[in-house]
Parts: structure tokens; C-alpha cells; sequence
């Protein structure tokens, strides 16, 4: 049950408040951390908290709905972010392979220390483009910065798929994860073969077009008639605008 004293205060600061209760500091590494099952999520700032439920949600809802990985399968999972559903899963399934990336160079610090806890998770901090050259990276979090933007100030090292395939011995991938933030349409056709792809979790980013934050960002359409074309079955993750943005693909 949740504190009576909680009822009655705004939702912003009611969510500063839990995150400051629920996180704590590592002596070890310095950073915070917040405890989801047996295992930790390292964090920089309280604000990167997220709650038991929001995060239910956000596995039960999108990433797994359709599909929960089982015993021995192999998770990649492309804008890895701090690994909360990768911790997650870990917590609800032994034996998971899971390989993260994620490119912005303090998330990957932080999930790096988070997989180092887990046997079999690995965070790889490289981008997947079309060459293995660097690129330059904002600070801010946004991926489409891959493709479209040169004018970074953050030097980060790419890879291409089938390098990437063959550095992490990836001969099969029971489930590939992609959240980058309007990147889904350049990272796809940079993906040579799929036939060693089971399934596909993507969260497309048409909302963020929809709210005024840039026309590229609109990618449900491309997203899905890309991976239609590849020989899966797209089905969405629900009615609503949103959950329309969230798309399963599987190979039958």
C-alpha cells in the first residue's frame, strides 16, 4: 500500500521524492543505484530512477509482450540506455545471453558497471553504422545525430553489423531490442542479413514527430514495411498513437 502522505502531492515531486527514498550511493564506484530484484541499476542522477511499476510496465507492455526470452536465448538489444529492462529480465530468467549497446559514452559507463554483475550480459559502447569509422556524438541523448549530424563534439567508435556479429560470436539473435530515438531507419538497412534474426522489439518514434520535435523522427511506416519486406509479421503493441510506435516482428 502505497504512504497516505504521498496522496496528495504533485506527481513531479511525489516522483523526486520516491527516487530519492528508493536510490542509494555505491561506495565503490560513487555512482547511485537503485535495486530492481537481486541486482543493481547504476545511475548518475536521482531523476534516472524508475519505479518497480513504470518499469513492469515497460516489459510487460512493450519489450515482452509478445515474446519473453527463456533459458539459453541471445538478446541484443541496440540503445541499451542504463539496462533496466536488461536487469529485468536478468532478475526473472537464469541463463539469458544478452549484448546491450549503447553509445552515449556515460550511459555505456553505467551499464557496463550494472552488466558486470551479470553472468552472460554484455555492454558494447561502439554504434552500429555503415563503416567502422568514428563518428562525432552530442552530448545529448540523441541517436539520430548518427546519421544526419556531423557537427558533434564527442568522438565514438562504429562498427559495422556483421563485424559486430563476429566480435560477440552472435550466429543466432532469438531477440534483437531497438529504442535510439528516430535511428531505426538508418540502423535497419545497415543490418545485411536477417535470417539469423528470430524477432524484432522497435520502438518507432512518430510521437515525437507528432509533438514537434522534427519530421525525422516519423519512422512507424518506414519501420514497418522494412521489416514486412524482410519477411516478417509486424503486429503493433496496441491501439493508441503511442503503443502504435511499438512493433513486434517475428519470422515464421
Amino acid at each position: 500500500m502505497s504512504n497516505p502522505a504521498h496522496w496528495f502531492l504533485p506527481k513531479k515531486i511525489h516522483k523526486t521524492l520516491t527516487s530519492f527514498i528508493s536510490s542509494s550511493v555505491c561506495n565503490k564506484t560513487g555512482f547511485l543505484y537503485q535495486t530492481v530484484g537481486e541486482y543493481r541499476v547504476y545511475l548518475r542522477r536521482r531523476s534516472e530512477y524508475l519505479s518497480v511499476d513504470s518499469l513492469n510496465k515497460l516489459c510487460t507492455h512493450y519489450y515482452y509482450k509478445f515474446y519473453m526470452p527463456k533459458k539459453d536465448d541471445v538478446v541484443v538489444c541496440v540503445g541499451a540506455g542504463l539496462g533496466h529492462e536488461a536487469v529485468w529480465l536478468a532478475d526473472k530468467v537464469e541463463g539469458i545471453r544478452y549484448v546491450g549497446v549503447e553509445i552515449q559514452p556515460y550511459l555505456y559507463e553505467l551499464l557496463s558497471n550494472t552488466f558486470s554483475q551479470i553472468s552472460r550480459f554484455q555492454a558494447c559502447g561502439r554504434a552500429i553504422n555503415n563503416s567502422n569509422q568514428h563518428f562525432l556524438l552530442h552530448s545529448a541523448i540523441d541517436y539520430t545525430a548518427v546519421a544526419t549530424d556531423e557537427k558533434g563534439y564527442i568522438e565514438v567508435d562504429s562498427i559495422i553489423w556483421s563485424d559486430f556479429l563476429s566480435k560477440y560470436q552472435l550466429t543466432n539473435i532469438d531477440l534483437l531490442q531497438i529504442n535510439i530515438e528516430g535511428a531505426e531507419k538508418y540502423l535497419l538497412p545497415m543490418i545485411e542479413n536477417f535470417s539469423n534474426i528470430k524477432r524484432i522489439i522497435v520502438s518507432a518514434h512518430d510521437f515525437r514527430a507528432n509533438r514537434g520535435d522534427g519530421e525525422h523522427f516519423r519512422t512507424r511506416e518506414f519501420v514497418k514495411n522494412y521489416l514486412i519486406a524482410a519477411g516478417y509479421t509486424v503486429t503493433h503493441c496496441g491501439n493508441k498513437p503511442r503503443q502504435m510506435d511499438w512493433m513486434f516482428a517475428e519470422r515464421h
